[in-house]
């Protein structure tokens, strides 16, 4: 039997995050782990969107369907922040864009990469809070996805 644990998958919508925000501030407190997030879209309109293989391979765009990333701080002799990161295949840098659509980033957080094909990372500030964090991410998450999400969402929380 392997030492890794399974992830634990959560449903949820964007008005009621609860149990994902209680997840991600145990991760906070623990200070390890991270939690992978992806919204819902009818299948029929997923495979419109995915590209070919040939196409995924020599595309400059990162996946069609947004996903994010949020990792807790840790600690020890090398202590890293909190980050959050959001993969998407817009196919340019996204922060102007989401900032121009009302939804700009706060100033504290600091952009590590806003890249076409890896996607956005930020360093988020020690005293971050974990609600407002995940409200920004899935609106931005779904201001970035080219099809209509069906407002749920899936949280995978990995407590590694």
């Amino acid at each position: 039997m392997s030492g890794t644990a399974r992830p634990e998958q959560i449903e949820f919508t964007a008005p009621e995050p609860g149990e994902v925000v209680d997840a991600l501030r145990d991760l906070v407190v623990e200070r390890r782990g991270w939690v992978n997030l992806e919204p819902e879209v009818e299948s029929d309109a997923a495979e419109a969107v995915r590209p070919s293989f040939v196409a995924a391979v020599f595309r400059a765009a990162g996946p069609p369907i947004p996903s994010v990333t949020i990792v807790a701080p840790t600690a020890g002799r090398r202590p890293q922040p909190a980050q959050l990161g959001i993969s998407h295949g817009v196919g340019t840098p996204v922060l102007r864009r989401l900032a121009a659509e009302g939804h700009p980033r706060p100033d504290e957080w600091k952009v590590v990469q806003d890249h076409a094909r890896r996607g956005v990372v930020v360093r988020l500030p020690e005293d971050f809070d974990p609600a407002d964090v995940l409200a920004w991410a899935l609106s931005a998450a779904a201001l970035l996805c080219p099809i209509e999400t069906t407002g749920g969402w899936l949280a995978e929380v990995h407590r590694g």
